[in-house]
């Protein structure tokens, strides 16, 4: 537990996570929102392009196979979960009583994401893998990682303050 005027070391790394999450979110999946459907004429010359050809490799969906289930997941994500991510960090901030219940949901909601769409692809063969070796296969898990890690990160960091929290008051 922390003092009352100092944040712990576990809500400081959560919120370099948010922090972190947001911008990525409000870049380069932007910008992959905005121009999903010119990224290989825009891949020559433009950064954010570029990378997304380069994870195209592992997932087409993402470059020059878009597909409306992707586009459907990256709106939800930078539109309506980043809104949540900032309450989190508002409550993170005012200490407000809610927070970890927040917290918890919002980790396992990401990390369940992420676990779905590596799982999906599994299941499936990698069919938008557009060649399966060492190299594509760290290409698709390692870039996603930090979603699966920091959200499950925020998860257990809640499920063992609220556990605290339950055998204090039995």
């Amino acid at each position: 537990m922390s003092t009352p005027d100092k944040m712990s070391m576990s809500d400081r790394v959560i919120i370099g996570l948010l922090a972190f999450f947001l911008c990525i979110a409000f870049s380069l999946e932007l910008y992959w929102i905005v121009f999903n459907d010119s990224l290989v004429a825009r891949a020559d010359h433009e950064l954010f392009a570029r990378l997304f050809q380069i994870y195209g490799d592992a997932d087409r969906a993402y470059f020059d196979k878009v597909t409306p289930m992707a586009i459907g997941l990256e709106q939800i994500n930078v539109f309506v979960t980043q809104i949540v991510n900032v309450w989190l960090l508002w409550a993170i901030v005012q200490r407000v009583y809610y927070r970890h219940i927040l917290q918890l949901v919002v980790g396992s909601y990401l990390a369940y994401s992420v676990v779905l769409y590596f799982w999906a692809a599994h299941v499936t063969g990698y069919p938008d893998m557009r060649y399966q070796s060492p190299y594509t296969f760290f290409l698709f898990y390692a870039p996603n990682l930090p979603w699966l890690l920091g959200y499950a990160y925020m998860a257990w960091d809640s499920i063992r303050q609220l556990g605290a929290r339950l055998r204090h008051d039995a």
